[in-house]
């Protein structure tokens, strides 16, 4: 008998039970019969099957942090390499970060490179498409994903998955990236937002996990802002929702700081690490951005510095919160290792600008992703359009 075939005899419980599972760290039994709406019985009879199969596996989780599940450690499942893997491609300005992983999302292997990705969308792509798979060549058994997820610091349509014109990333406008990357695969590749992916990151894996409603905020050398409502990514019409980074920031009618995109007084000119460097260059010379962290912690200098562009953030984050009323904002991206003296400034513009009933009741936080926010976000973006492979018992265990 063919896979397709077997697979196509296969009870709805397995069918479901695999979907459900799909891109979760790890679910229990109890959560599955929720989730499904099969019985007990069904529902042990599928898990048991699965098990046996090999795209099954028992997992023990505890009171860590990870898990969020506090108390005695509880039983559950998650799905092994054996359904499938799934790779993810992030585009910086200036680098490229690929990650392979199950479908339950265990890295098993990922790296990131120095890259002009502004430079030329063809050789990005072709970059891309070899680093993939230099990171699933060392990997034992199967080393083909079944889908590609990515990530570009640019606004994406939703609709078509095609990339918005933009001064940030000249020569990519119009353009549609995931197929392009697709064809170069053979493999389905699905494209987002780089803020979109880290929210949903922050809101499945991290900060923000089981919250609805939330507004994330990656600060590096962009600024950029990705909402979480009902909790659902919202794009907006355009793919546009969230691009705050090049909102005028300051007395209107000045000329301001140039930004890149040709505005003026844009908060990402005011506020990115990249603003952040340039204003500390007079006293410490070039710094790295890695060296900006470092000194956040000790120098009262670097500390304004930081707590000043929290104030600018707020300024026009605070707007955004009496409008939106989240459940958090979630401070992710570089500026996410720096965390303490940019939220105290960020807390400091929420507290004049949000009604007091949004603003008590509203968490601010570091992300707990980091730059790799992204990243993750692109896997489990790549785990919604994925299907996990089934096969006979017998040629799963093989």
């Amino acid at each position: 008998m063919t896979d397709s075939a077997w697979a196509s005899r296969r009870p709805t419980a397995v069918r479901l039970i695999l979907d459900e599972l799909c891109g979760e760290v790890f679910l229990t039994r109890a959560e599955l019969i929720e989730r499904t709406g099969l019985s007990r019985s069904s529902v042990s009879g599928a898990v048991a099957e699965l098990l046996s199969s090999g795209l099954l596996a028992e997992r023990t989780a505890g009171p860590d942090p990870g898990t969020r599940r506090p108390g005695r450690p509880v039983a559950g499942l998650s799905l092994t390499s054996a359904a499938g893997l799934v790779a993810a491609v992030d585009f910086g300005h200036s680098h490229l970060s690929v990650a392979v992983a199950d479908m339950s999302l265990r890295v098993l292997n990922e790296h990131t490179i120095d890259f002009d990705v502004a430079g030329s969308r063809d050789a990005a792509l072709r970059v891309a498409e070899e680093e993939i798979r230099a990171a699933l060549a060392p990997l034992p058994g199967p080393r083909e994903p079944v889908a590609v997820g990515m990530g570009l610091p640019a606004p994406v349509l939703a609709a078509d998955q095609s990339v918005v014109t933009s001064s940030i990333l000249p020569g990519w406008g119009g353009s549609r990236p995931a197929a392009e990357l697709g064809d170069r695969l053979g493999l389905p590749v699905v494209i987002d937002n780089d803020a979109n992916l880290g929210a949903l990151a922050e809101a499945r894996l991290g900060a923000g996990r089981g919250l609805q409603d939330l507004l994330y905020l990656k600060v590096s050398s962009g600024i950029g802002a990705a909402l979480i409502l009902a909790g659902r990514v919202h794009h907006g019409f355009h793919g546009l929702a969230g691009e705050l980074g090049h909102i005028p920031v300051g007395a209107a009618g000045g000329a301001g700081r140039a930004c890149r995109c040709g505005g003026h007084r844009c908060l990402e000119s005011m506020a990115s690490s990249v603003a952040i460097l340039e204003v500390l260059r007079p006293s410490f010379g070039t710094i790295s951005p890695a060296r900006l962290i470092e000194l956040a912690d000790a120098d009262p200098i670097v500390r304004r510095a930081l707590t000043d562009a929290g104030r600018a953030i707020g300024t026009v984050v605070g707007d955004l919160a009496n409008i939106l009323n989240p459940a958090a904002v979630v401070l992710g991206g570089l500026l996410a290792d720096a965390a303490e003296p940019v939220l105290a400034g960020l807390r400091e513009s929420l507290d004049r600008r949000t009604h007091p009933a949004v603003g008590d009741g509203m968490r601010l936080v570091a992300g707990e992703l980091g730059e790799r926010g992204s990243t993750l976000g692109a896997l489990i973006r790549a785990t919604e359009i994925a299907v996990p492979v089934v096969r006979p018992t017998s040629q799963a265990r093989a």
